[in-house]
């Protein structure tokens, strides 16, 4: 199974709700989880709480546990993708552009893992690292050289 799991951070501080999308029947769900600013992100927690809820009420044609365990398994199957965006290799900016975007990663190797900032174990988590091409570039200067 596969799950989209988006978090919607909203301006009503004290909300916490989510809403459930089957994509492919019992094979891709989508869940927003809408989190009021002052809650604490504690992501896998409310994850396995809803899918114990879908379970219970019937909702999933599966036979895990809460912990995402089944009975012939009992190691939880659940992994979380964080996406992370990283400046390519194949960029070509001017100086003001350059100095703004190393400026903004550099800050944010600083700050906060997203791991630790929803509240993910770090045993269950992948991150996948994928380049952003801003401005490629435009002229490269390539000859291939003869063979003599």
């Amino acid at each position: 199974m596969y799950w989209f799991f988006h978090i919607n951070r909203t301006n009503s501080p004290f909300d916490l709700n989510y809403e459930v999308i089957e994509l492919l029947d019992d094979k891709v769900i989508k869940i927003v989880l809408n989190i009021g600013f002052r809650i604490q992100p504690k992501v896998e927690l409310y994850f396995k709480r809803i899918v114990q809820n879908l379970v219970d009420n019937k909702e999933l044609n599966l036979h895990i546990r809460a912990d995402g365990s089944t009975k012939y398994n009992s190691e939880p199957d659940f992994k979380f993708v964080i996406i992370e965006k990283f400046l390519s290799v194949e960029n070509e900016f001017a100086i003001r552009d350059g100095l703004l975007l190393n400026s903004y990663y550099i800050l944010k190797n600083m700050s906060l893992s997203d791991t630790r900032a929803f509240g993910l174990d770090k045993s269950d988590v992948v991150l996948e690292e994928i380049p952003i091409v801003y401005q490629p570039i435009s002229k490269l200067d390539l000859d291939r050289k003869a063979i003599s």
